[in-house]
Parts: C-alpha cells; sequence; structure tokens
C-alpha cells in the first residue's frame, strides 16, 4: 500500500475539468504536489570495496548519470523540477554507497535504452526486467510489480481487463503494459482505441476526465493515481502478471554492472532499500537478492 497522501483540491478540479484548468502540465505539476521529502542520500555512506569496483570511466567526473522519465509516479517523478519517487531515492543510495553523486538527466521513455552508455551510464525509469531487454542490456532487480488497471468510480462502462476489444484505453508509450496491450489487440475482430502518452499523469487526467474508459499500468502506479483521485478511480480486476523492475545498465560495461549490482545488495543487506520503499508505504515485493538478468 501507498504512501496516503494530501490531495489538492486544484488537482482533482483540473482531472475533472481539465479545460478550465490551463495546461496539461499544470495539472501534472498540481497532481504530483505534496509534502513527500526526497531520501538523504548523505545518511548513505560510501563502501570502499564497491566505491574501488567502479570503471574510471565512470567515476572520472565523481557521478553516476542517469536517465529516467519523470512522469511515472510513484517511482519517478518531480515535485517542481526536482525529481522525486520510490525509484529515484533508490539511485540516490546505489550511487553514494558508490561514493558517487546522482546526476538525472530527464528522457521520453521509449528513448532511454537506446542512448546506454553513449548519453546515460543507467537507466532507471521502473523498466520492466524482459527476456527481449535482457539480451541487449543487463538488468539488476531491486523490486517486483503487477499490471493492473483503473476505471472511473462506479465503473459506469463495465469494462474488464479480459475483455478490451472495442474499448478506449490510455497507456504511457513505450511501457510493458503497451506492449502487452498491442498484442492483444492484435486477437479482436473489433480494435480497440489505444490513445498513448508520454506521460502516466495524462493517462489519469484523460481517465478522470472520461476521455478514455480505462487505463493500465504498474500496480503502484495505479494505487497511486487511485489515492491521488480522491474517490475519482477504482481498480478494476485483480494484479497480474508480476514481473520484476531492475536498472538497466549496458552489456559492453561489466564492470559498471558489477559496481551497482554490488552496491544494490549492499543495500537490501543493511536494510537500506526497504527503508526507502517503506518512507513510501510498500512493504512487499522487495528484492533481498540484486540478481542479475533474471530469467522471468
Amino acid at each position: 500500500m501507498l504512501r496516503k497522501t494530501r490531495v489538492v483540491a486544484v488537482a482533482c478540479a483540473c482531472m475533472l475539468a481539465l479545460a478550465s484548468c490551463g495546461s496539461a502540465d499544470d495539472a501534472v505539476r498540481d497532481y504530483n504536489r505534496s509534502d513527500i521529502a526526497i531520501f538523504d542520500a548523505s545518511s548513505v555512506r560510501a563502501d570502499p570495496k564497491i566505491a574501488a569496483m567502479v570503471p574510471q570511466a565512470a567515476k572520472s567526473d565523481g557521478k553516476l548519470t542517469i536517465g529516467s522519465n519523470l512522469y511515472y509516479a510513484p517511482a519517478d517523478f518531480k515535485q517542481g523540477e526536482t525529481p522525486v519517487g520510490y525509484e529515484m531515492d533508490v539511485m540516490r543510495a546505489v550511487a553514494a554507497r558508490m561514493g558517487l553523486d546522482l546526476e538525472i538527466q530527464e528522457s521520453s521513455f521509449d528513448s532511454i535504452l537506446p542512448r546506454i552508455p553513449k548519453r546515460y551510464e543507467a537507466g532507471a525509469s521502473a523498466f520492466t526486467i524482459t527476456n527481449e531487454r535482457t539480451a541487449n542490456f543487463n538488468m539488476i532487480q531491486y523490486y517486483e510489480v503487477g499490471t493492473s488497471w483503473a476505471v472511473a468510480a462506479g465503473n459506469p462502462s463495465k469494462f474488464t481487463p479480459g475483455s478490451i476489444c472495442g474499448r478506449t484505453i490510455g497507456v504511457q508509450t513505450g511501457t510493458l503494459q503497451d506492449e502487452t496491450i498491442a498484442k492483444k489487440a492484435k486477437k479482436c475482430d473489433k480494435q480497440p482505441t489505444i490513445q498513448r502518452y508520454d506521460a502516466q499523469e495524462n493517462v489519469t487526467l484523460a481517465l478522470s476526465g472520461g476521455k478514455i474508459e480505462a487505463m493500465t499500468a504498474d500496480s503502484s502506479v495505479i494505487n497511486y493515481a487511485i489515492n491521488r483521485t480522491n474517490g475519482a478511480l477504482e481498480a478494476a480486476g485483480p494484479i497480474m502478471e508480476k514481473a520484476p523492475q531492475g536498472i538497466v545498465v549496458s552489456k559492453d560495461d561489466p564492470a559498471l554492472t558489477a559496481a551497482i549490482q554490488a552496491s544494490l545488495q549492499s543495500l537490501m543487506d543493511d536494510g537500506t532499500l526497504k527503508k526507502i520503499f517503506k518512507s513510501w508505504n510498500i512493504d512487499e515485493n522487495i528484492a533481498s537478492k540484486a540478481l542479475l538478468n533474471p530469467k522471468v
């Protein structure tokens, strides 16, 4: 279960009548406004053995540079211009244990992987570990989520996740759920209308505003959206298709992969990882082993 945060009234008003509230960006900022504190990475001490594992190319500027799409609350999002979320907290701790600062570069979700390693040393954007991704990248597990669906309160269109044919569905571009829906749509005689958005917040706004019948995302994301919309949305069906999430590193950089894996395992062993998730009221499905490229 996620943190119960104070819902800002204007955010709900914008979601229900977006046209009267200015831009979608304004609504997104209100939707994500809360009193969540950024994890204090200064509480995480560097481990000399792990720091020694970091390759010179990565440690030369003293930073671990990651690419992330900051529109996927509660994993990765912004308060003002500050990146927050459970994954951003995890990455700050990972970098600190490696003796590095964290540099977060914002990107569209589907452009992160192609930019590793030339632009980003790692990718952290709630990436689901899949066999297709691990064929091309190293992925280090730290958490597990499922796929969930949400509809407007009362489910006025009587939507069921098992029957998407002919329905109007929203999803964030490039996510596992986007890929899954596209595959399922091929089996439909009457094709669903799939509305894709670059920001998950805008998927939520579309559902709240009646532009779509249902949306699908990671279970943690759906829970967060339901909590933030103050009764405007509800879950549809059970959590399905559980899968691990992981940090992405180039296969051509085994040294950096090993350093990040060792850092994550250290955070698991000393309880820091659980502490980070606990601050988000998440206490289930947190990995105890930083598995590299687990089979799924």
